[in-house]
């Protein structure tokens, strides 16, 4: 084992191109879905949508599901169910041996999910992909803790959950922005997922999530 993951006993994984890797044709969805949202609530057109989304997304508002709420005056939580309503990641996805044989292989580890969509709908995709719900202590998202990431709250939150400290918690995720820089600022021990260009800002940088067991051997 590489001695500066030896104090991990937390690993928290975001969701979506994290434990599966990043899929165009379901972001294009997701992103279309998002739009919709906007849509629906300020009865602009599909231009004036995507115009007013880009112009916040990744340049003042790291979270699309933020953006949206902005967009939309709705609270982050009711943005991410209206982002969710008209798109399906099961339809994507299937059956996950590799992913399969990964978790069980770090059973001695307490898991967490810290994303940014809905619970449900993370937890009908775990079925999908072969993982128990169960495998994880806890889904946290703005439906638990109000907003979404890169926001520190939900990291923070997961803390208070375990009592340990910053250095016990890995976080796994496939965003620097989103998920590998809150996660640095706080003390905890970092990995980048589906990624051939070492990070400079996580410890680790890894080409696929089935590596992650590695970093424990």
């Amino acid at each position: 084992m590489n001695p500066l993951f030896a104090s991990i006993k937390i690993l928290i994984w975001d969701f979506d191109g994290t434990l599966y890797k990043p899929n165009v044709e379901l972001f294009h969805d997701v992103r279309e879905s998002e739009y919709r949202a906007i849509i629906n609530h300020t009865g602009w057109n599909q231009e004036k949508a995507i115009e007013e989304f880009h112009k916040l997304h990744k340049k003042t508002i790291q979270s699309a599901t933020a953006v949206v709420a902005k967009l939309c005056n709705i609270p982050i939580a009711a943005a991410a169910v209206e982002s969710e309503k008209y798109f399906d990641r099961r339809d994507f996805l299937h059956r996950d041996l590799r992913l399969i044989k990964l978790f069980a292989s770090l059973k001695r580890f307490r898991h967490f999910i810290l994303a940014n969509g809905v619970i449900a709908k993370q937890k009908e995709t775990l079925q999908v992909l072969g993982i128990p719900v169960d495998t994880f202590e806890e889904f946290v998202t703005a439906e638990t803790v109000g907003v979404t990431k890169p926001d520190p709250a939900g990291f923070r939150y997961i803390m208070k959950k375990t009592e340990l400290a910053a250095g016990a918690h890995m976080m796994i995720g496939d965003r620097e922005a989103v998920d590998i820089a809150p996660a640095k600022a706080l003390g905890m021990h970092t990995c980048l997922v589906w990624s051939d260009t070492p990070s400079t800002i996580a410890d680790i940088t890894l080409s696929s999530v089935y590596d992650v067991s590695k970093l424990f051997e």
